[in-house]
């Protein structure tokens, strides 16, 4: 007799001898025994084998993977450290290439400061959160120059032998003074003998000889002003000045001026410029008091992503390694700098650092700028593990309301059946 194990029927081989066996033996129990059994054995047989076939099949893909290479790389080390004789070439090759103050005349990188070869370090621009001491020093010294009349400044206009036209006027902050008799007169910018000309010729059209003379009672009204402005501070002639967001900073007198994108130098001239035309006799001084540097941010699979200070980031490497270095799942042959930093639009492009270690290759010629963005990626694989498990682990599995396994085995006792109990 044999069993069809897809069906629910038996193949009858010998029917005689079958009905014989059942007229003598009916035990229904041990037939279905029998069926489930041999059907635990099929289904196992073929899950192995396919199991088998998975693992030697993923097993030849790996060790294949790992016997290829890639391209070669051409090196371009400039020493292999074997023996003590490698170490004092070396030391002869960087003695070599020993930047001179001869060679840092033509190195666009370095600059000679008192017959030293130094770095080249770019001047310092500021930018909003940085702080400004502006130093006001107010000059006291005889000068050449006569003095020239300022709004605000009070003159005394004397006529001896006409006393009822004389009188005490302010100039005005449209530059004119108003007299006696005559009325509205320029008199900004002109210095006390200039305005005497001017009222003795037009006095001269009324009076007799007016014989008038000019005096000032009070004057630099403007320095007045700054002084009570600037002393107002604890450091003295003084004035504490953070840079606001929108790049500006507001002095006395001269008000608000855009200070964004400078260095110290240009702003302390720029400075002084402006006051000339206010004060006379005065000199600013600027000091750079906190440096905010502006920021670059390293993100992607390193192992501190964040924003770091430009000044102690020159590199893409040196940016890595601040970021305490990439992790095992990053794309070293395609790391991404975005840049937008006083472009007209932004940029973008990629540094593989793998191949740079690994040839020698140096990369400090690629300079980090503010607001500059390194991304390192995951590679291939991992991007293909993060979506299976959000599919699977995360996704189908996680909104299943109950877990499933499956699982297959057999004994060898129901194919040999019960012990025959008579």
């Amino acid at each position: 007799m044999t069993l069809n194990i897809f069906s629910h029927e038996r193949m009858v081989m010998d029917r005689t001898s079958d009905k014989a066996h059942e007229s003598e033996h009916p035990d229904p129990i041990r037939d279905f025994h029998t069926r489930i059994a041999a059907m635990a054995s099929l289904f196992s047989y073929l899950f192995l084998k396919q199991c088998c076939h998975f693992v030697v099949l993923t097993t030849s893909l790996v060790l294949l993977a790992s016997c290829v290479r890639g391209p070669e790389v051409p090196s371009q080390f400039d020493a292999n450290i074997k023996a003590a004789e490698d170490v004092n070439q070396l030391k002869m090759l960087e003695t070599q290439l020993t930047v001179t103050p001869e060679k840092a005349a033509l190195h666009p990188d370095y600059q000679v400061i008192d017959n030293i070869a130094v770095p080249y370090v770019p001047e310092y621009r500021m930018g909003p959160g940085d702080v400004l001491e502006i130093v006001y020093h107010l000059r006291y010294e005889k000068t050449a120059d006569e003095y020239r009349l300022e709004v605000q400044d009070r003159i005394s206009i004397n006529l001896p032998f006409h006393p009822q036209y004389s009188s005490s006027v302010l100039v005005r902050s449209d530059g004119k003074i108003t007299v006696p008799l005559i009325g509205e007169l320029p008199a900004e910018s002109k210095t006390p003998m200039e305005l005497t000309a001017d009222l003795n010729r037009e006095y001269g059209k009324y009076l007799r000889e007016p014989a008038v003379t000019v005096s000032l009672e009070a004057f630099n009204v403007k320095i007045d002003e700054l002084k009570k402005a600037i002393t107002t501070a604890a450091r003295g002639q003084s004035k504490i000045a953070p840079i606001s967001p929108d790049g500006r900073i507001s002095f006395p007198v001269i008000g608000g001026m855009h200070v964004q994108g400078f260095t110290v130098a240009q702003v302390e001239k720029l400075i002084n410029e402006s006051y000339a035309k206010q004060v006379r006799n005065l000199n600013c001084t600027l000091i750079l008091l906190e440096i905010h540097n502006p920021k670059l941010y390293v993100l992607g699979e390193v192992q501190r992503p964040g924003a770091y200070d430009i000044g102690s980031v020159p590199n893409v490497l040196n940016a890595l390694t601040l970021a305490g270095g990439f992790l095992r799942s990053g794309e070293l042959e395609e790391i991404a700098v975005f840049r937008n930093e006083g472009l007209e639009r932004p940029i973008s492009f990629k540094v593989n650092i793998k191949t740079a270690l690994k040839a020698g290759i140096s990369l400090t010629n690629i300079k980090l700028k503010p607001g500059d963005i390194v991304y390192v990626p995951k590679t291939r694989l991992d991007e293909r593990n993060d979506t299976i498990e959000k599919i699977f682990t995360r996704g189908i599995w996680a909104v299943l309301p109950f877990s499933a396994s499956l699982s297959a085995g057999y004994s060898l006792n129901p194919l040999i059946g019960p012990p025959d109990v008579r």
